[in-house]
């Protein structure tokens, strides 16, 4: 999955700053791997780092998920984060995706988002960053469950669900893949019906 930098094509330098009012979750679950892992780093600067999604599912776990979120409940009043984790304390785990999945989801250009549009986990606007990596749920058609991708990716690595409407996204991408099959499936079978009607023009 590629970083901010890496789809935009920009080279991140010490004092970048983003524009975001506060962190994403991934930033959140970031600052918990390093204050455990670097204590001798407390001044850390969380506003560059960011990372891919090979780090993030060698460094999620259920437990620095529900604290970032429920870091996010209580300091920025996410309603989301705060139903989230409800799901993780009552619901029995579910598989998560992969980060083969993570890079297939649909990316937002800037110019479809209005103004007051915002990540429903985060809930920062996503128009305050200054190059915003958005991302849409496969969730239905016309249905615009959008999400910053720093904020969707540690939640779907450990539940496969849709934080907003619960659809399980890898069955949405299991039904995709079998439609699929189904289809080349069919087009053989024409392709094949039609050779054989040729053969018999031959003879006629």
């Amino acid at each position: 999955m590629s970083t901010y930098e890496e789809e935009h094509n920009i080279t991140p330098t010490p004092n970048q700053e983003r524009n975001r009012n506060h962190n994403t979750l991934s930033e959140i679950i970031d600052s918990f791997v390093h204050s455990n892992s670097h204590t001798n780093h407390h001044n850390h600067n969380l506003s560059h780092n960011h990372n891919n999604s090979e780090n993030i599912a060698s460094t999620t776990s259920i437990e620095s998920l529900t604290a970032a979120l429920n870091q996010l409940r209580t300091l920025e009043h996410s309603e989301l984060a705060n139903s989230l984790i409800n799901i993780l304390e009552t619901e029995p785990k579910q598989e998560g995706v992969t980060s083969e999945f993570l890079d297939t989801l649909e990316r937002i250009p800037i110019s479809k988002l209005s103004d007051d549009e915002f990540c429903p986990i985060c809930t920062n606007k996503f128009k305050d960053d200054s190059y915003p990596l958005v991302v849409k749920l496969p969730c239905g058609y016309k249905i615009k469950h959008y999400f910053d991708l720093e904020c969707i990716s540690p939640w779907l690595i450990q539940n496969s669900t849709c934080p907003i409407c619960r659809t399980n996204v890898l069955e949405i991408e299991k039904n995709r893949k079998k439609l699929i099959e189904e289809e080349i499936q069919r087009a053989k079978e024409l392709d094949s019906e039609s050779d054989e009607e040729d053969g018999w023009d031959i003879y006629g």
